[in-house]
């Protein structure tokens, strides 16, 4: 298959699924988790992330797998600008990807570089239950003036949030699988069925102590916003006996300006019809933060988990996903 330096909605799936069924067993015990592509090396070191490409695992009709490799070079990166319609970050990784495939339904779940960067535009998705204080807004940055302690800020007249603030969740397709050996993939046009739900992601559950199967942590673009802060996108999955667990996050810190948290996160049972999908976005600005009495010093904002509890949540979203 013929492929670009990144991966598209179109090639994304099928590649990454040809390149890990390749390296399937046909004759295994389909109740044994099997580890795919690099994993296969180690099961024990396939529990911990790592650069390989083209590793994965397969259990209980699923196929979980990621391709991590280099930052997108340079001709490449302006393509992706093209295909998202922007200047894009000084770090994107075109060619990592996370995805998870159903096997009996087809129904695929993949997280892409310039699928998260295309959700950088204005205006945000709508929503009835968001309560934006910045939205379509214009974001400022303070530029401290040389031998002074003023600031100045100036605003940017651009028609996509230069801060790549995305609202992606993540591409959730279905894929038509071959009968051949091994399989060939394509994309279906069919598409698969979300619902609202009242039904939360069971925390408790999760704490439960399980053996991590298969563990990876995927980086999909990072930006310091001019030296001015921080923005960045990745996806982190854990696979464990009774089912798996995702967190798509974006971050980013405008120095003195606002932060923000967006989080996707999604829960499978193994042997259930469907997975939860849960978003959110937080977001405050900095001078509120300082007025509560929170650190002045930008030091103090460098790892957004030891302070998002102080980001008061603007939108949540609730969903299921039929596995059918």
């Amino acid at each position: 298959m013929a492929s670009m330096g990144f991966y598209t909605l179109e090639d994304g799936a099928p590649e990454l699924l040809q390149a890990l069924y390749k390296t399937a067993d046909v004759t295994r015990d389909p109740k044994a988790p099997e580890y795919l592509g690099e994993s296969r090396g180690s099961h024990v070191d396939a529990a911990k992330p790592d650069p390989a490409e083209f590793k994965g695992i397969r259990l209980q009709n699923w196929v979980i797998g990621a391709n991590k490799t280099h930052i997108t070079p340079i001709d490449d990166v302006d393509k992706i600008g093209e295909a998202a319609k922007m200047t894009p970050p000084e770090m994107v990784f075109g060619k990592n990807q996370l995805l998870l495939l159903h096997e009996p339904s087809g129904v695929c779940y993949n997280f892409l570089a310039v699928e998260a960067l295309k959700g950088a535009h204005f205006p945000p998705p709508p929503s009835d239950q968001a309560e934006d204080i910045v939205a379509n807004q214009q974001l400022k940055v303070a530029i401290a003036k040389h031998n002074t302690n003023k600031e100045e800020v100036k605003e940017l007249d651009i028609t996509y949030d230069w801060t790549y603030t995305t609202h992606y969740k993540g591409s959730l397709q279905r894929v038509i699988r071959s009968e051949s050996t091994p399989p060939v993939f394509s994309i279906s046009e069919e598409q698969v069925k979300t619902e609202v739900t009242t039904q939360r992601i069971d925390i408790e559950k999760l704490k439960e102590r399980e053996p991590i199967l298969w563990f990876e942590d995927v980086g999909l673009y990072e930006d310091e916003l001019h030296d001015h802060g921080t923005s960045a996108m990745s996806v982190k999955v854990r696979v464990m006996p009774s089912g798996f667990y995702v967190l798509s996050r974006y971050w980013m810190r405008l120095d003195h300006v606002v932060v923000r948290l967006h989080e996707a996160r999604i829960h499978h049972l193994f042997g259930t019809d469907h997975f939860l999908r849960e978003y959110t976005r937080k977001e405050q600005q900095f001078e509120t933060l300082f007025a509560e009495g929170h650190p002045k010093s930008m030091a103090n904002y460098t790892n957004i988990d030891t302070f998002q509890h102080l980001l008061p949540v603007r939108e949540a979203v609730f969903e299921k996903v039929m596995l059918q």
